[in-house]
């Protein structure tokens, strides 16, 4: 059985890198790489999932900044492709294809369920309780495994390393408003509100 884990709530990076405008800084990023969300992000690292954010929802990135991101407040509902990223060791468990941000806390549901969270396709990982022992998959969700491997660790450090991202995932949030000082925006706090309404990202009360 691994001895730890690490988990890590992830955002997709955009799929072009080369001819990529915006209308804020961002970094250069391999296209569809992982992007950690915790509170240790670059002003420019965050600007990347917010641009992101705006062009997997359909908001032109070409726009000024203004307009890019009152489309974004104006926005009914936000989803970004990501999830939760499972690190042990030399081995890693990315979220799928059509996996998203937005259905993280699945994670948190399994334990009281012990169905699966949703953790997208091709591959399609998937976690298993054995006992005592929480076992994830790197593939063999949907169809059969192709070469799979799992990541085993105990419930109670599942527990705790769940308890990390959601700690990460605040830290995070609580860095959007002072990126969008940074860059700008005359109330950083509507942001920080829509990121954590959408994503759920503090308990509601």
């Amino acid at each position: 059985m691994n001895s730890s884990i690490q988990m890590q709530a992830v955002v997709e990076s955009p799929y072009d890198a080369g001819e990529f405008l915006c209308p804020w800084p961002v970094p250069e990023f391999k296209p569809l790489s992982m992007i950690r969300l915790w509170g240790e992000m670059t002003y420019p690292e965050i600007g990347l999932v917010f641009a992101q954010l705006a062009r997997y929802n359909q908001i032109e990135l070409a726009n000024n900044k203004h307009t890019v991101l009152e489309q974004i407040l104006e926005a009914e509902s936000l989803v970004l492709p990501g999830g939760i990223q499972i690190v042990s060791e030399a081995k890693v468990i990315p979220p799928s294809c059509c996996c998203g941000l937005e259905t993280w806390r699945e994670w948190i549901d399994f334990l009281q369920t012990g169905y699966s969270p949703w953790l997208g396709h091709d591959p399609s990982p998937w976690v298993e309780r054995q006992g005592t022992i929480i076992r994830i998959w790197s593939d063999g969700g949907l169809e059969p495994m192709r070469d799979a491997f799992n990541i085993d660790v105990s419930q109670p450090e599942f527990e705790k390393a769940l308890m990390g991202v959601e700690r990460e995932l605040q830290a995070f949030l609580f860095s959007i408003e002072s990126w969008a000082q940074d860059i700008g925006v005359a109330e950083p706090n509507q942001l920080f509100q829509k990121f954590d309404h959408c994503f759920n990202i503090r308990k509601a009360a």
